[in-house]
């Protein structure tokens, strides 16, 4: 379910016919399927957060572009309240809503119910990610390796290692997540998703 404050379907419409796409195209270029593309932009079902990135990446947008809904400004003061959230199979996934000029950051606060993932796709882009878990155990594997978080630890990494994560355990979990990617680049972000060593973690 997508937050009422914002239409997560409407936005990716735009962009899609901003670049041209049909839904057959994108989902071609993203890996996913048509129907799944048509239920997003109908607002009937939330993407993964991996699907979202997939998304992105078919777009050449940032995952931000799905959560901004105003100008860049140069001081961003978000209330709680405020964040534009989407919630999908257990995880919460609450953006800014708005964004600075010449952002390269990306921050999002992630909610984990207990048994949720990012999803089933590995997750590969420029630049670094920054996790700060609030609460619970969050469980990072990254490229093969598997990084077990509690509250007040962190990891900071190379985001073009694959990497997935999720809750394994009976309670929630909460960690703040910060993407960074170069700004200057006119290079569309890449980001791949196929078989790498750390599915073999995931149970697949």
């Amino acid at each position: 379910m997508v937050s009422n404050r914002f239409s997560l379907g409407s936005r990716l419409r735009k962009i899609r016919d901003e670049r041209g796409y049909s839904q057959r195209e994108l989902a071609h270029r993203s890996g996913i399927s048509t129907n799944a593309i048509s239920l997003i932009e109908r607002d009937e079902n939330s993407p993964s957060v991996a699907t979202l990135q997939a998304l992105a990446t078919a777009l050449s947008v940032k995952v931000s572009y799905f959560f901004d809904d105003e100008q860049p400004q140069s001081v961003l003061h978000i209330k709680a309240s405020q964040r534009p959230t989407i919630h999908s199979r257990g995880v919460s996934v609450a953006g800014l809503g708005a964004e600075l000029r010449r952002q390269e950051m990306e921050p999002f606060h992630i909610t984990l119910e207990p048994m949720s993932e990012s999803g089933d796709r590995q997750v590969v882009h420029t630049g670094h990610e920054f996790v700060y878990c609030l609460r619970g155990l969050v469980e990072y594997i990254i490229d093969g390796v598997v990084y077990h978080l509690e509250a007040g630890d962190f990891l900071l990494f190379e985001a073009h290692l694959p990497h997935v994560w999720r809750n394994t355990s009976d309670d929630p979990a909460e960690f703040l997540l910060v993407l960074q990617t170069p700004n200057e680049s006119n290079e569309p972000i890449e980001r791949h998703f196929s078989s790498y060593p750390s599915m073999a973690h995931l149970g697949k």
